[in-house]
Parts: structure tokens; sequence; C-alpha cells
């Protein structure tokens, strides 16, 4: 499937990996970057302004580009995702407020720019999986310390609630102990979600020993594959260690691990415990 490919680049540590693997796949790559990147050696990156799209369809045509994959953290305010949207659609960029407000502007929203991108490029979208398989976690306990019995259900209904606020295009992560929910992500990222857990832990409100507080990471019921699946690091394996988190639970097959042999020896290290949980299992 080799051709020429650009990465929509955000923030995080799966940029690179996604730049390694696509040119050892063989592919001619160039980086759209949608953030100040400066780890990026040996490869055409491109400063982009998700504000001015027509600017964006540009440099893919320039680039001949063939392929076309998003990884790393984006955040968006709403104007621009409003704005990327009506681009996405069509729609006059100068509607009325009230049509502004009714503009849905949840990740899962930006699914339309496959369509318009593969219009005015002829350009199709893939996901990292597709060239960097590895990334993917599988079942079963991946890293750390073999969890404990009786955590499972904890795990798998921390599972469970970060689909249900995916489904409502909130986030992708949840956090809980025993089965009581601590915290779910929100605009601020798995990184804030943490660090709240952490300030409630050492306020004494979550965390006391009895049951381990447990991260778990869901793709959105709506989510389009090539979107930013979740994926987990050895930051995120760091952060949890700095704020209470034992068990970061995430879906198999649906999402990834960028640096595993990082990550496993973060997890050692810090005693936590990675395992990857299908929900089809029942």
């Amino acid at each position: 499937m080799a051709g020429r490919l650009s990465i929509f680049a955000g923030s995080g540590e799966l940029v690179p990996h996604a730049v390694v693997a696509a040119k050892a796949a063989g592919y001619k790559v160039q980086v759209l970057a949608l953030t100040p990147r400066d780890d990026l050696a040996g490869v055409k990156v491109v400063s982009a302004d998700i504000a001015n799209p027509l600017g964006i369809i540009w440099s893919l045509k320039i680039f001949r580009t063939s392929h076309i994959i998003m990884a790393g953290g984006i955040h968006l305010p709403d104007k621009a995702r409003q704005d990327l949207i009506r681009f996405a659609a069509g729609a006059d960029a100068d509607a009325d407020a009230a049509e502004a407000i009714a503009v849905p502007v949840g990740d899962a929203a930006l699914a339309g720019l496959a369509g318009v991108l593969k219009k005015m490029t002829g350009a199709e979208l893939v996901g990292i999986e597709e060239i960097a398989p590895e990334l993917l976690a599988g079942r079963g306990h991946i890293c750390g310390p073999e969890p404990d019995q009786g955590v499972e259900q904890s795990w798998r209904q921390a599972l469970e609630t970060a689909k249900v606020i995916g489904a409502m295009d909130i986030g992708q992560a949840a956090v809980l102990s025993g089965m009581r929910v601590i915290a779910v992500e929100d605009i601020g990222g798995t990184d804030d979600l943490i660090t709240r857990v952490g300030d409630l832990a050492r306020a004494g409100l979550a965390g006391d020993g009895s049951t381990p507080l447990v991260l778990a990471k869901a793709m959105k019921p709506q989510q389009p594959g090539f979107a930013d699946l979740p994926s987990i690091g050895p930051t995120t394996v760091e952060n949890c260690a700095s704020n209470g988190i034992s068990i970061i639970a995430v879906e198999a097959g649906r999402s990834l691990i960028v640096n595993r042999a990082s990550v496993a020896d973060l997890a050692d290290k810090h005693a936590i415990t990675v395992v990857g949980v299908s929900l089809d299992d029942g």
C-alpha cells in the first residue's frame, strides 16, 4: 500500500513512531504539524493551520498525497471545530449564530473530513495501525505485575464507563475505585484526568488502598478508526504512578501502546498493571 503519506501531527509520543513506521513501510512522508514539533528529524515538516483548510488541501496536493494518517493529540476550540465541520459539509463559513450552535463539535463529528479530503485530493484516510500493527493492544495481561484476583470486574466497569462517555463524545477514559466512578475524561484530555484523580487521592477522597484506582481507555462507539484511537505510552504510566493509579485497562484491538518496551519497563518499575480488555468477551 506504500505511496505518498501525509501525517496530520498533533502532540504526544505517537507522532515520531508514526513517521518511523511509515518510512519503514516504504512511504514518502511529509508531516503537517498542527502543533509545533522539533523532534522529527529526517522528514519534511510543514506547519499547518487548522483555521486555513484550503492551505492544508494545497499542501496535500503539492505533495501528491495518496494516504493520510492522523496521529497525536489535537485540541480545538469549539469555533475552530465548527468552521472545520462546515468546511467538510460545504457550508457557508459565515452562517448565522443560531446555525453555528446547531453544528456538532465533538471528535466523532470530524469523520466527515474523510469524504471531503478524498474528493478534493484523492487521498485515503487510514488508521496508523495499518502501517504499524504492532501498536495495537492485545487481550489479557500486557505488562507490569500480574493483576490480583477480583479486580477484573472493576476494570471492565471502568471500560464500560469510558464507552458511555465516548458515546456522548466527551472523552475516551474513566477512572474507577472498585465499582465507583472517580472521574472521567473531558476536553482536557487523559493527562488532565490523571492529575485530577491524583488531587482527589491526595485530598483523601479516592484511593484509600482497599481497592486499586483503575484507568480505562476505550474507542468511542461512533468514532472512525482513522481518527485518534485511544493510546497510552511511557508518559501515561509515569503520570499514573505519580497520581495513585495502579491499573491501566485499554480496549483490546482498538487501542494503541506507544513505545511498548518503555511502557513495560516503567510498568515493572512502578508496579503498574497494564491489561487489554475486550467487552465482547462477556
